[in-house]
């Protein structure tokens, strides 16, 4: 419920700083993902390595002009992969699909109407849409989440008044998931999943 409220007021203010004069934009925006896995609790009896995945979906931006500062917002689809690795002996590769709504505040400075930087922050509330049981070795040891909840902190430019690139870290704020009973253990296992991404829009 914490989570929505704060989805809630982040929409409330999108709207609110929409004056008149305020520039609004959409577009597109897509990228690629690269995730790394922390199982805690487990006495190093898993590991995992990076993966690289992809996101794409529309984006809109409202940014009043002058003081630079505005909000964005996007819903995507994202697919991001899992590995998970115990003892060098064993793998297992998860596909893992989300819709993720990403709302950052922004600010933009501007160097020329062609060029110019940003920098953002904001919550992210991500719905999981497959298949939530982990198997290992045939096996089912777990399940995923249905929803997490994270934090975006990022980076980039802003070229010829329509393009985006930038550097997103998205940071788990609670887990992505729960290992249970593996192998006999006593603990439950937490995985948390942050992410790298690299990012491309074009507004129109």
């Amino acid at each position: 419920m914490k989570k929505m409220s704060i989805i809630g007021v982040c929409l409330v203010s999108l709207l609110w700083v929409t004056p008149a004069h305020a520039q609004f934009k959409w577009g597109l925006e897509g990228g690629v993902n690269l995730s790394k896995v922390n199982v805690t609790g487990d006495g190093h009896l898993f590991s995992s390595s990076n993966r690289t995945g992809w996101f794409v979906g529309p984006k809109v931006q409202v940014t009043m002009p002058i003081i630079g500062l505005g909000l964005d917002a996007s819903i995507l689809y994202s697919q991001k992969y899992m590995k998970l690795e115990s003892n060098g002996e064993a793998s297992s590769n998860k596909s893992m699909p989300y819709i993720e709504i990403p709302i950052n505040l922004r600010y933009n400075y501007g160097f020329s109407s062609l060029a110019g930087v940003y920098v953002a922050t904001g919550p992210q509330y991500s719905w999981y849409v497959g298949s939530r049981n982990l198997i290992f070795s045939g096996e089912s040891i777990g399940s995923l989440e249905r929803s997490t909840f994270s934090w975006n902190v990022g980076a980039g430019v802003n070229l010829l008044s329509h393009f985006q690139l930038g550097v997103t870290y998205n940071i788990a704020l609670g887990e992505t998931g729960q290992l249970d009973g593996v192998r006999d253990a006593i603990k439950t296992f937490n995985v948390r999943n942050n992410t790298w991404q690299v990012r491309l829009a074009y507004l129109f």
